[in-house]
């Protein structure tokens, strides 16, 4: 028989929700700082599956981007390598400012080796202000300031991408001109009280975490370079029609996110396999396309709510979990292997986006397929995995917590400190006269605090007590 309560209860978390209101004003130059840089990067750097905007004002200067990419990989990767957080955060602002100044110089410059020379200097910098921010958002940030900054970290590049074509190339000009603006203040603020900034700690993170990762990279694989290089398939309509149908789905998508994770708290493993079934979808409505051309568009739309469903709650995923270990192992090894994923996206790009080498589209929903019936294959294990981690409890808290499950899930439930102690024994199996002598209090204080326990958990007996909570016993 199915078990309605207990889906219930897997689906709906219904003692926190993201609160807007829980964003703070000391926090706000991180966030901004984070959006700048991606709307930086996506738009003008990374060649993710033609669907990112070309570098035009750049291209026309040094020629092919490609290279300035890996650089800006491999020192956004060593960074974080060779030095802690209190120090290369701080210092993004300076290379905020020598990023300004390459900019400028080689818009005067104009073609040529010159050029090319001040890119180079400027790669790594660009590289420094990516991962500090990034650095920020998974240290510095709770809970809720995260989920709202990955809904515009999703939204805004895509913004400019939809509509780059009508920008002028001055308009371009300005745009960057404001987004390093804003960069230099925001990271001074942030140089300004470098107090805030936490360390990673030389300590190892639970082995079952890192049985997440591979569900990171398929989210990487699909959303951010397969998906849209199906798109690029799709036939019988504009690129234009394309990518209109897909910002829509991306819209939708993150409406959809912002309604179950803000209202209805909607478990994180129902919102990906919610993203990887309009995945499916629309990889199925693709293969139709072939003979059916006129249903492409909704390919296209399912791909965009997938892809802004899936990038949000799994970046948030990665979020908590990085504060909650604060492990530096558990950082490098995630960002690693992140950053070999998109090395491997833009050999994916350049190998199979020439115009002169197609890829049939057969083949390529063939591929993509395969790995959302991997990732379906392995979703109840990726389930248990999460499921059976403390830090899956504060995926709808305000910010990570640092007690024991048990107590933290006793304050989700506003129980008093005497309260927690009770309840607590009542878990081990103590009666209500065997707490009373344990605590030295009367039997009738205690009955009192049973009495608040239980109407705080909506509760009537010590068996619904022990069936509620008995998981998060240690």
């Amino acid at each position: 028989m199915f078990d309605i309560k207990g889906f219930y209860r897997f689906a709906f978390q219904s003692t926190n929700k993201l609160n807007v209101k829980a964003v703070t004003r000391k926090n706000l130059p991180y966030i901004w700082g984070l959006i700048a840089a991606s709307v930086w990067l996506y738009a003008y750097f990374l060649p993710m599956g033609d669907l990112s905007l070309k570098a035009d004002l750049f291209e026309t200067i040094v020629g092919d981007t490609n290279f300035y990419f890996y650089a800006l990989l491999l020192s956004g990767s060593l960074i974080p390598l060779l030095f802690d957080g209190k120090i290369f955060v701080p210092a993004s602002f300076y290379s905020v400012i020598v990023s300004l100044v390459c900019f400028i110089s080689v818009l005067f410059l104009g073609p040529g080796t010159s050029s090319r020379i001040i890119m180079l200097i400027a790669v790594p910098c660009i590289g420094h202000i990516f991962i500090s921010h990034v650095y920020g958002f998974f240290m510095v940030l709770n809970n809720s300031e995260k989920f709202y900054s990955m809904i515009l970290v999703v939204l805004f590049p895509k913004i400019l991408m939809y509509i780059k074509p009508v920008l002028s190339n001055t308009q371009s000009i300005i745009l960057i001109l404001f987004i390093m603006l804003s960069l230099a203040l925001s990271t001074y603020i942030i140089k300004s009280h470098r107090d805030r900034i936490p360390s990673f700690q030389k300590v190892k993170a639970p082995i079952k975490a890192y049985s997440l990762m591979p569900v990171i990279f398929i989210v990487f694989a699909l959303n951010d370079v397969i998906a849209p290089a199906i798109l690029q398939q799709v036939s019988g309509f504009t690129k234009g029609q394309t990518e209109s149908f897909y910002f829509i789905g991306i819209l939708a998508g993150l409406a959809v996110a912002l309604f179950l994770q803000t209202r209805l708290s909607v478990n994180i493993c129902i919102m990906l396999n919610l993203s990887f079934a309009f995945l499916a979808i629309g990889l199925l409505i693709n293969t139709i396309q072939i003979q059916y051309p006129d249903v492409g568009l909704v390919s296209a739309l399912c791909l965009g709510i997938a892809y802004s469903i899936g990038m949000v709650n799994i970046y948030y995923l990665a979020g908590f979990m990085i504060k909650k270990f604060q492990s530096i192992y558990f950082y490098l090894a995630g960002f690693l292997l992140s950053s070999l994923c998109y090395l491997a996206a833009t050999v994916f790009v350049k190998v199979f986006g020439q115009s002169e080498m197609q890829v049939p589209p057969v083949l390529m929903t063939f591929i993509s397929s395969c790995l959302v019936i991997l990732f379906f294959f392995l979703s109840p294990f990726f389930i248990k995995m999460l499921y059976s981690g403390e830090w899956i409890d504060d995926s709808y808290r305000e910010d990570i917590s640092h007690c024991s499950r048990l107590e933290a899930k006793l304050k989700d439930y506003k129980l008093t400190p005497a309260e927690m102690e009770v309840c607590s024994l009542l878990l081990d199996g103590y009666t209500l006269r065997q707490i009373s002598g344990i605590q030295s209090k009367a039997y009738a204080t205690i009955n009192t605090y049973c009495t608040s326990i239980y109407r705080k958990l909506n509760i009537n007996s010590r068996t619904e007590l022990l069936l509620l909570l008995q998981e998060y016993k240690e």
